[in-house]
């Protein structure tokens, strides 16, 4: 129950805004302003969420997101950036005062920076975070829900042709680092991505059924990749009991996160322009897809939730299915009158 009580006191007259049953009470000069911050707790459960829960009082954001990060499990490298910038954003401000609106306008200040998908992701780390929150401490609050998804243009598809595969696993062969070969050899047969192709270690190898087991993805999902002869020959050249398929040379207990400078000496060797390394999934999509995989087998090989992501290959498939229907059926009517 929600009301007004008129007080008159040493310094005049004064209106304190009351509900009772959530113990929230606040003075103010005016019957108005009063009355609208009844109107705005009534209207907006999130922010009266916010006012009686003491989690979101007295939780410091930059806190919150350290808790976060310890038991975060995924691994996208680039969370942790997206995390320090917000961090210097809200700093140590609760976290239950931390606003739609002034997430709406940092996201605003990035865009003159950074492209929507890149957006997304910032606002995806605010909204992981808050989720994170609702679960450990049952609250109900998150001041991204509402901030509308940026419209993403996921055209680049980038990939590779048979003879740029050719030059570059040529170079990559030549390579001071001498595993980069094996690297972008999975990386492109497997479809899988960076960081997945990285961390993958020698337990995680089922040699006989010739496998290799992801058991936490960017969705989430564990995710088996299927590994070429190919692969399994180059791996036995490096084959140990365990530790790191791909390690740091100066570091062997961790894995080789930035081997850039071998993969653009790569590319530049091989005459490769506008290449990511990203690219080589798109490039594994796009064999499949002229080999005659379809978009379901395509979406299952890169791990998609959704088929959408992979429609950008339909127009190859339908290439090859045009090549199918004329080889079998050119000629057909002929035939028949023969």
């Amino acid at each position: 129950m929600s009301t007004i009580v008129k007080r008159v006191g040493k310094r005049g007259t004064t209106y304190r805004a009351e509900i009772k049953k959530r113990k929230i009470s606040k003075t103010f000069k005016t019957k108005k302003e009063a009355q609208l911050f009844l109107a705005r707790l009534t209207a907006d459960s999130s922010l009266l969420n916010s006012i009686t829960n003491t989690t979101l009082k007295k939780l410091p954001f930059n806190q919150a997101v350290e808790d976060y990060q310890i038991q975060d499990t995924s691994k996208d490298p680039s969370k942790n950036g997206r995390f320090k910038h917000w961090v210097a954003v809200f700093s140590d401000t609760p976290v239950g005062e931390v606003t739609r609106l002034q997430i709406k306008h940092e996201l605003t200040r990035l865009s003159t920076t950074f492209k929507p998908a890149t957006l997304n992701r910032y606002k995806a780390a605010i909204a992981a975070l808050y989720t994170y929150l609702s679960h450990e401490y049952d609250i109900d609050y998150n001041p991204v829900k509402g901030i509308a998804h940026y419209p993403e243009n996921n055209a680049r598809t980038r990939f590779l042709s048979e003879l740029e595969c050719r030059h570059l696993f040529n170079s990559a062969k030549k390579s001071k680092w001498e595993r980069l070969y094996l690297l972008v050899l999975i990386a492109m047969t497997t479809g899988a991505r960076r960081s997945e192709v990285l961390t993958l270690q020698w337990q995680n190898i089922d040699f006989r059924q010739r496998t290799a087991h992801l058991h936490i993805t960017k969705n989430g999902q564990p995710r088996v990749l299927t590994l070429t002869t190919d692969c399994i020959r180059e791996m036995m050249v490096y084959r140990q009991a365990g530790g790191y398929i791909f390690p740091n040379p100066s570091t062997p207990t961790t894995y080789f996160k930035n081997f850039d400078a071998h993969w653009f000496k790569a590319l530049k060797d091989a005459g490769i322009r506008n290449f990511r390394f990203h690219d080589l999934r798109h490039t594994c999509a796009s064999i499949l897809a002229m080999n005659g995989a379809s978009l379901i087998q395509i979406a299952d090989i890169l791990g998609h939730k959704s088929i959408t992501m992979t429609q950008r290959y339909s127009h190859l498939c339908t290439q090859h299915k045009t090549q199918l229907t004329d080889r079998v059926f050119s000629g057909i009517d002929a035939k028949r009158q023969g």
